[in-house]
């Protein structure tokens, strides 16, 4: 069972890991809160097609508690995060952020001080944010740490949010992961749409057919079906566990523009890797 729940990681890494390439083909062309809602829009309909079609007759639990669950975890999980990393990245430069964000598992770990973690779990924590760290060694000397502190302060924030959202998403009604997710990313498009539509233009965007493409595999595969497997992380281990994916995610983002564009892999990406791998072993020895 510990090969699934490793895999699901692994797989979750490589997904949200490989939405900065595509990103970066379509952010030129479409304005970040607009590519955020219509992320949204399209995993609420993949999933919402894939729970027509699973074979499963399921209905959600009656009541107002469910439900404010779900608005809880979207403003926790996209609505918030996106505005602060968003305003925070204009103040403090990508790699900087993807270390703040890397506290997203000691803030969970915080959180939820009823999920008890043996000290290896701590160790494999602290383990993993050193190789986070050590991922960006070689630039941290061009890291503006004198920067807007405002900029720190909503990067924390961020990850804050994501470690709350962890725990809600665990307190969730025994659904299927398919249904939770396509209720949370309903939620999110109906709060990030009116946000674009507020602050930009989002039906005046112009795409070509490749950037077309691009953002349908960003709303369909980064959007709907990571979410789904994440949420089905959660449930089989525990919100710490699976947010050690803040590890992973810019690990991988890095490794797969580098496979994809034809860059040199450079030694602190390999052994970052290693480090985070080996936290990953500590933390789930038996």
């Amino acid at each position: 069972m510990k090969t699934i729940n490793y895999l699901l990681l692994l797989g979750i890494g490589i997904i949200w890991g490989s939405q900065f390439f595509f990103v970066d083909l379509v952010i030129g062309s479409i304005t970040p809160i607009t590519l955020a809602a219509y992320k949204a829009i399209l995993g609420t309909i993949t999933l919402a097609v894939l729970h027509l079609f699973n074979g499963k007759k399921e209905r959600l639990p009656a009541g107002q508690k469910v439900w404010s669950l779900f608005i809880w975890i979207a403003i926790l999980e996209a609505v918030v995060p996106f505005i602060l990393i968003g305003w925070g990245q204009q103040y403090i430069n990508s790699n900087t952020a993807s270390i703040l964000l890397g506290t997203v598992p000691i803030f969970t770990k915080i959180a939820a001080p009823q999920e008890k973690l043996p000290f290896r779990k701590w160790v494999s924590i602290f383990i993993g944010f050193g190789g986070l760290c050590l991922l960006f060694g070689p630039t941290l000397s061009s890291l503006s740490f004198s920067g807007n502190v405002m900029g720190y302060l909503a990067l924390v924030g961020a990850s804050m949010s994501f470690a709350l959202s962890l725990i809600l998403i665990k307190r969730l009604p025994p659904i299927s992961s398919i249904l939770a997710m396509r209720n949370v990313l309903f939620v999110a498009s109906v709060l990030l749409l009116p946000l674009a539509i507020l602050f930009e233009e989002p039906f005046h965007i112009r795409l070509g057919w490749q950037q077309v493409i691009d953002v349908i595999i960003l709303g369909v595969v980064q959007g709907g079906i990571v979410y789904m497997l994440y949420n089905t992380l959660i449930r089989r281990t525990n919100a710490a566990f699976a947010s050690l994916t803040n590890y992973l995610v810019p690990l991988f983002g890095i490794l797969l523009g580098t496979l994809i564009l034809g860059d040199q892999v450079a030694w602190n990406s390999i052994a970052a890797l290693v480090v985070i791998f080996i936290s990953l072993a500590i933390g789930e020895k038996s």
